[in-house]
């Protein structure tokens, strides 16, 4: 399985990481440009592309990792069915990922399967 479907959690077409995107696009247009266009490179290329920085954080849940002028974003998503659900996404400001949006991606993940 190479193509993925990209859906934002809940519905599929809104929802708290396309809101976050949309705001990310008038605030640092650069840095929305960059993700957007990592998230085709996920789609058409999916799991095994090395285009892309993503990482198994384990039971199903990936992290894709852009580090762009300085800050650090993350996409957390789980692929189910060939879509890439994408589940919620920060700026991260320290070494490790919080464990409270590791949390609630994974509370996100289990309400999608």
């Amino acid at each position: 399985m190479d193509f993925l479907k990209i859906r934002y959690y809940p519905e599929g077409d809104d929802g708290p990481v396309r809101e976050y995107l949309d705001d990310l696009a008038t605030q640092r247009p650069a840095a929305y440009i960059k993700l957007v266009l990592d998230l085709e490179i996920l789609g058409a290329e999916g799991l095994r592309s090395k285009q892309i920085t993503i990482r198994p954080l384990g039971q199903g849940l990936w992290e894709h990792k852009r580090l762009f002028e300085g800050v650090q974003y993350r996409i957390f998503f789980c692929v189910e069915r060939g879509c890439a659900w994408l589940l919620h996404a920060i700026e991260k400001k320290s070494v490790k990922t919080p464990l409270d949006d590791i949390r609630l991606s994974r509370k996100r993940m289990r309400g999608m399967l």
